[in-house]
This record gives C-alpha cells, sequence and structure tokens, in this order.
C-alpha cells in the first residue's frame, strides 16, 4: 500500500500582483482587487444565479454583521439582565464581608467569605457569566435594574478581581504564581512591584502579594475604604483537592493582612464543596449560597427577546428553531452552543440567499436597495410559494394588478417595500397579541393551561395555535366569568392595551395603526357593559336585600333585624363600587355553591340578562378574532422568507454529523479518503464500475475485513472470516509469484540434476528455512487478522456474544 501522502501535502495560495501599467495588467488589476474584497468580506462571493452587483454582495455583508452584531449584543443584555439580581447580592456580599470589624473580632479564628455560585452543569457556558461577574465586581457602582432591589453602598468600592482555572494551576506553586502575577498585573499607578529591585522574591511567594497590598494601601487617603482582592474560582470540581486545600489555608494564615474573598461556581450541588475539602479547611470558610438562572429559563427568555418580539432582523422558522432547541435540551444545555448554531443561520441566510438585501426593517421605497435588483432577484421573488399565493389572491379581486406582478419588473420594485413593511407590521401585532395571550393565560389557575412562551411560540410557528385546544379552554373559562370578573377583566384587558407601546396616543388618525383600533373597540365594549352594570345595580339593590332577607329569615329568626342591616350595608357597597367585588362577609356565610351561584345571577334582571349575554359574546367574539387574526402562521404573509430561515437540512448536516456514514464509505470505497494507487482497480477490470463490491488485496486489511462483513449475517463466524481473509492476501502473494515461476523452475531442475538424487545438508537447511518463512507469514496473516477486527469492534461494528463463543454478533445495517 502506498504512504498516505494526501494526509500531508501542504497547499500554498498565491495572490495575483496588484501592480500593472498596461491594459492586460490593469484586468489582472481589477481581478486581483476582486480578490482581495473577496477576502475582506469574510467569504461572501457574488451569487452568480442571479447575476449580482459586487454592491449587493457589500451589502449581504454588511447586513450580517449589523444583524449578528444586534442579536449578540441582545443576548448578552438577556444574560445580564436574567442575573441582575443575583448579581447585586453577590457585589453587596464582596462590599460587605470586611465591614462588620466588630461581631469578626470576636471570632477566635476569622473566617474566609466564600460565595458559592450554583452556576449549572454546562461549565463551557461559565466563561461568559464568571467575566461578567468579575467586570461587576470591578465596576465602583453594583449593577441596576428596574426588578432588581436597590442596594445600599455607603462609599464606591474598589475590588481587585483575579479568575483562576484549574487549567492554570495544576500545583500549589502555579496557583499561587496565577494569583500573584495577575495581581501584580493590575497595574495600578503609583503600586510598588517587590519583584523589580531590592530583595531577591520567587514569583509565587505570597510575600510579594503582601508587600504590593500595602503600597496599594498606602497610596489611599485615610477615609477611603480598603480595596479587597477577590478569588473567582471558576470550577471547582476541576481542581486538584490537595492543591485548593493548602491553597485555602495559606490565605486564610494571611487574611489578617491582606482581606480576601472566594468566588467558587459549583456546577452541581454543595455536596462537591463537603467531598472536596475537609472539616478543617471547611472550618475557614464563611460561605454563602447564590443561584445562578436556569440555562433552559435563559433560552426561553432569549427566544422571547429575539423572536416573539421581533426585535431581530432575522426570525427563524419552525424546523430550524426546533432543531436549535432539541439540540439544546437533548446534548449540552448549553447557552453558548444555542448561540455558536444561531450564529452559524444567520450567516447562511446572508451567505446563500441573493434576497436578503431586502432583509432591513428600514426598507422603503427610496431605499438605494431597490436599485440593486436585478432580473435574477425578480425571478426569485416570483418562485417564492408566499408571492404565489398573494398573487392568487389578487386574480379574483384585481387582476390587472396580479398580471402586472408577474410580468413588469418596476410594478413589482414599487410593492416590494410595502410587503414587506406589511411583514413589519404583522410581526407588532404579532407581538403584542401574543403578549395578551399570556396576559389571559396567567388570569387561570388551571395547570392545562400552563405552557411556556416557547411551547406557545413553536405552535404559532406551525400555525397550530389558532386552533389549538388551549386557545378553545381560555375563551371558553372567559364566558363563564361571573359580571363582577367580567368587568374587573374588561378593565385589565384596555389597561393592558395602553401600556403596550402600540397603542400609546397618536397626533392624528393617519398615524393609528390596527392595534389602535382594536382599543378603540375595547373601550366600547367595556363602557356598555359599565353602564349596562350601572343600571342594573341601581334596580337590583332592593331585590338583592330581598332574597338575602328571606334566605336569613330561614336560616335564623332571632336575628332578622342585624342581618337585614348587614346586608343593606353590603347592597350598598356594591352600589359604590358597581358590582366591581362582593362582600366579605357574603362569601363567609353558610350558603352552598348554588346558592351562591342563585344569589349572583339575582342581581341581573330578566331583561339585562340578554344584553349581558350579547356583550359576554361579543367580548368572546373579539378575542377569537384577535388570536385568529393576529397568531395566523406567519407562512400566510407575502415575502416571509426574506426574513424567516428555513434551510434546516443545511443545518442538520453542520450541526448533527454522521460519522457512520463517514465511516463506511471510508471503509467500503478508501480510494475517495487515501491518495494511493492501490485501492484502485487494475487498468482494464471488468467490474471496475463496481468498486465499492471488489475486495482487493492491496486494500488496507480493516478494508477488506469490512467487506467481507458486510456479506455476513446477524452471526459472524470467526474461523471462516479468518480463512477468507488469508485467501484474499493469498491473492497478493500469488500475483507476485506468478511471474518468477518460470525462472524457479529452470533454477529446480539444474540443481535436481547436479545433486542427483541424494539430498545434501544445504537442502535440508533451505527446506527447514522456507517451512520456517510459511509459519511466520501465517502469523503475520493471524495478527493483522486480530488487529482488524479490534478496529471494528472498536468502531462499533461488532461485539462478542456469549451464545457461540467462536462467533461474534454484527451491529450495523444498511450497507452505504
Amino acid at each position: 500500500m502506498d504512504e498516505y501522502d494526501s494526509l500531508t501535502e501542504a497547499v500554498f495560495l498565491v495572490l495575483p500582483k496588484t501592480s500593472g501599467t498596461s491594459k492586460a495588467k490593469g484586468k489582472g488589476k481589477d481581478r486581483s482587487s476582486e480578490t482581495n474584497d473577496h477576502f475582506k468580506l469574510d467569504g461572501f462571493q457574488q451569487l452568480q444565479d442571479v447575476n449580482e452587483p459586487w454592491e449587493a454582495t457589500e451589502l449581504r455583508h454588511a447586513l450580517f454583521n449589523k444583524t449578528w452584531d444586534e442579536i449578540s449584543s441582545r443576548i448578552e443584555n438577556v444574560m445580564l439582565n436574567m442575573n441582575t439580581i443575583v448579581l447585586s447580592a453577590i457585589y453587596h456580599f464582596v462590599d460587605s464581608a470586611y465591614t462588620q470589624t466588630a461581631i469578626r473580632a470576636i471570632m477566635p479564628i476569622q473566617e474566609l467569605p466564600a460565595g458559592l455560585i450554583f452556576a449549572g452543569i454546562n461549565v463551557p457556558d461559565h466563561d461568559l457569566l464568571f467575566q461578567q461577574i468579575a467586570r461587576i465586581l470591578s465596576s465602583p457602582t453594583p449593577p441596576t435594574n428596574e426588578s432588581a432591589p436597590a442596594v445600599a453602598i455607603k462609599e464606591q468600592s474598589n475590588n481587585h478581581v483575579v479568575i483562576l482555572q484549574s487549567k492554570d494551576c495544576v500545583n500549589l506553586k502555579a496557583a499561587l504564581k496565577s494569583m500573584i502575577e495577575q495581581f501584580l498585573g493590575l497595574g495600578i499607578a503609583g503600586a510598588v512591584n517587590p519583584l523589580e529591585g531590592g530583595m531577591r522574591l520567587q514569583n509565587h511567594d505570597m510575600i510579594v502579594l503582601e508587600r504590593w497590598y500595602r503600597s496599594v494601601c498606602d497610596l489611599r487617603e485615610e477615609h477611603e475604604k480598603r480595596p479587597t482582592l477577590v478569588l473567582i474560582i471558576q470550577d471547582f470540581e476541576s481542581f486538584d483537592q490537595d492543591t485548593l486545600q493548602d491553597f485555602i489555608t495559606i490565605c486564610s494564615n494571611y487574611q489578617d493582612r491582606i482581606p480576601f474573598v472566594f468566588i467558587m461556581g459549583l456546577a452541581t450541588s454543595i455536596d462537591a464543596l463537603h467531598q472536596g475539602l475537609p472539616k478543617s479547611v471547611l472550618s475557614l470558610l464563611q460561605t454563602r449560597k447564590f443561584q445562578m438562572q436556569q440555562s433552559s429559563e435563559c433560552l426561553t427568555a432569549i427566544i422571547e427577546d429575539l423572536f416573539i418580539h421581533a426585535n431581530a432582523g432575522l426570525m427563524v422558522g419552525p424546523l430550524p428553531l426546533k432543531q436549535l432547541i432539541d439540540q439544546f435540551m437533548h446534548y449540552n444545555f448549553s447557552v453558548g452552543g444555542f448561540v455558536a448554531n444561531l450564529k452559524y443561520v444567520v450567516m447562511h441566510h446572508f451567505y446563500a440567499n441573493p434576497l436578503s438585501i431586502l432583509c432591513d426593517r428600514s426598507l422603503s421605497a427610496d431605499s438605494k436597495v431597490l436599485n440593486l435588483l436585478g432580473k435574477g432577484h425578480f425571478d426569485h421573488i416570483r418562485m417564492l410559494p408566499s408571492f404565489q399565493r398573494y398573487v392568487e389572491s389578487k386574480v379574483k379581486s384585481d387582476p390587472q394588478a396580479a398580471e402586472m406582478l408577474l410580468l413588469d419588473d418596476g410594478f413589482l420594485t414599487l410593492h416590494v417595500p410595502d410587503l414587506v413593511q406589511g411583514l413589519q407590521e404583522y410581526h407588532r401585532s404579532f407581538s403584542l397579541v401574543f403578549d395578551f395571550l399570556w396576559f389571559l393565560q396567567s388570569r387561570f389557575s388551571l395547570s392545562v393551561l400552563k405552557k411556556s412562551k416557547r411551547a406557545l411560540y413553536f405552535m404559532a410557528l406551525e400555525g397550530a395555535l389558532t386552533e389549538s385546544s388551549n386557545i378553545t379552554l381560555l375563551l371558553s373559562l372567559v364566558r363563564k366569568m361571573n359580571s363582577n370578573d367580567m368587568m374587573l377583566f374588561m378593565e385589565d384587558c384596555v389597561q393592558f392595551f395602553k401600556n403596550s407601546p402600540r397603542c400609546s396616543p397618536k397626533n392624528s388618525l393617519q398615524q393609528e395603526n390596527t392595534m389602535d383600533r382594536e382599543l378603540v373597540i375595547l373601550q366600547s365594549i367595556r363602557d356598555r357593559m359599565a353602564a349596562l352594570l350601572d343600571v342594573v345595580s341601581e334596580d337590583s339593590v332592593t331585590s338583592s336585600s330581598e332574597v338575602e332577607d328571606n334566605d336569613e329569615q330561614q336560616q335564623e329568626q332571632g336575628g332578622r333585624m342585624g342581618s337585614i342591616a348587614t346586608d343593606r350595608s353590603t347592597s350598598t357597597f356594591v352600589k359604590k363600587r358597581k358590582l366591581f367585588s362582593v362582600k366579605a362577609e357574603e362569601t363567609e356565610s353558610r350558603q352552598t355553591r348554588i346558592a351562591k351561584k342563585t344569589r349572583e345571577t339575582a342581581r341581573l334582571p330578566k331583561g339585562a340578562l340578554g344584553a349581558y349575554t350579547v356583550l359576554v359574546t361579543e367580548i368572546d367574539d373579539f378575542i377569537a378574532r384577535l388570536f385568529r387574526t393576529y397568531l395566523a402562521c406567519h407562512s400566510s404573509i407575502p415575502l416571509n422568507e426574506i426574513f424567516y430561515y428555513s434551510q434546516v437540512a443545511i443545518q442538520q448536516k453542520a450541526f448533527l454529523p454522521q460519522p457512520r456514514a463517514s465511516i463506511q464509505t471510508a471503509l467500503g470505497q478508501p480510494e475517495l479518503y487515501l491518495n494511493c494507487d492501490c485501492c484502485h482497480p487494475p487498468a482494464g477490470s471488468a467490474r471496475s464500475s463496481n468498486l465499492a463490491d471488489m475486495v482487493l488485496p492491496t486494500q488496507h486489511d480493516t478494508c477488506i475485513l469490512y467487506k467481507l462483513y458486510v456479506e455476513c449475517g446477524r452471526m459472524i463466524n470467526m474461523y471462516d472470516w479468518f480463512t477468507a481473509f488469508g485467501m484474499i492476501l493469498e491473492r497478493d502473494i500469488g500475483s507476485n509469484q506468478t511471474g518468477n515461476a518460470g525462472g524457479d523452475a529452470e533454477d529446480e531442475s539444474s540443481s535436481k540434476k547436479k545433486r542427483g538424487r541424494g539430498k545434501s545438508k544445504v537442502d535440508r537447511a533451505a527446506k527447514a528455512s522456507h517451512e520456517k518463512n510459511i509459519e511466520l507469514d501465517q502469523k503475520e496473516v493471524q495478527a493483522r487478522f486480530i488487529s482488524g477486527v479490534a478496529e471494528l469492534q472498536f468502531m462499533g461494528f461488532i461485539k462478542p456474544t456469549n451464545r457461540k463463543t467462536d462467533h461474534v454478533q454484527r451491529l450495523t445495517w444498511g450497507n452505504i
């Protein structure tokens, strides 16, 4: 077999020169500048199927960078906002670690403050989290957020923070050296470096850190707070336990001179801390737990911010989004992996889609992007399924416009901005109505309705949300509300839409959007229901009190006058609140559930009950129409393919590799991977067209065994397999000996004539040597067979079985 030269061959890329004076050289200069531009645009190339101009390629590259910068910044903000409350608590813990001097002086041994951060099981995602913690602890002010409680800080903190990882702390010397070098490398102006001049000290000696800290404190005013040295142990479970024990003990001994604070990252539970450190070391730590947000909650928040609220420039279709979520849930629970996969989706959309130049939310009729559209772009637009459905819908209403959309490129150019703006309007309305659905679901405590935002959004992408049983059950619960709860519900709904930025007051009627008109309809229903209940409350005070008086008279004859007074006061309260609530004394009375419902419906006379039922039906129709109209599937909107990525096959090929297919292809057709001549069929072979089925003795031993393996059944006899393998190897030996057969026969006949019939000692020695060589050859075949079988077992093709000791079991089927 030839050597594997293809695995080590070098590849050299020679770029053309950019200088030149003649016309020919000028053309070469343009070509080289185009090549340089290709590398300048991160591999973005001109799409030849649409004859794309170079300006459009630059625009796609610019839109990719803009979109991804916005997405990455939003993801980072989401991750920071998710943990703002915990980060504020960590900041306050570090800031107040050495402020309680009076309490700490009573203790005979000062304990090291240690914060235990439970960040989740995915350790690679901890890099970004602990970098944020280090940046926040180094800042003079704590993180702020509207939902986070305000933490009072008496004065600005000045913490010095270093991060220690297990890969840099293989032993105690390396750990101390890494800590001291990071602290001394902070670059504090005026601080003395003990390693420069003076007494020669080792860079892992704690005296170096003590002198440096003393020089830092001397530079501060007397009223200023002493700085705190924060040690972040990022991956506690990966540290050598003996090294960590000695490191904590040394820092505890220097605590009276250097204020240390430990921040330890735990991936599992607090049991790892108790199992890794003995009691003597644990007694030196004053621990406090901090629980970070779970990765699944972070993923839901990212999807909500990027896609549900339509803040991202690019949306993801149902199948690619399912692929991203499944890979997150079933493989690693890694938010970083989800972000990396999402970046590939964004890159591929702008890299291979010529219509991605229209993926701009600020696209208008005056945009210069429309001038870059060519014949190929218009053909791609007309081939979009959503655009074809849009044209078909216009055939009956406006056949002339439908014809011009298919034939006139200029007319289509004028309609593209309107269609893109319609898609933007759909996103904004979808976001508001989706939040209203979540608001409606949160009003009921049924476990059947407890679906996450991520699940609801995925149902909306698939087009199954509007007809789902979840919405049907919600509407039935709304219809079953009593008058008080219904009125409160209407007030909350009106307030919800008013608080949305989509329904802010407009200066003119032309600026009103669809949500403004829906708010007007909702307010009209609310006002009519309030007027009806006002009239009913005026007429039902007497009837309500009479019903309650009769109930009290039947139950208790002696206390009739007191109950009448209580009921009248309750009716007066209901009249003032317009039936918004029920008196607590009424709900706590000794009444059955049926009596309560009877008393509630007694407030609505028969004449008003019909009007109230009409209003309830109108509310039900209004909410159903909202969901049916604004939560419709995105595939019904024209040109949705421009903003929605749906190439799931390419995504699966990139992030779900199939190693079995590659291994089987390499074993069945090694010539596709190896640059050698021995794997190719001989010249003039009749079976050269079906090389995958040919078993050549010059191929690799594992390839030969695999081709014999695919011809076997479920159980493989090892002796038969070995015999077939040896017979194939004998072909190569036989072919090599065929050419020398004639010469060997002549030499043998001449030697027989010379020696006669007798055998000399030399002939006997030669025969013994030949037999020995044959025996060595068989041992070599056996060794090669065992090695190949071991490789197949390692790759998972076979396994030993106890049913037959001289057999192995086949594990794979379906030859590629």
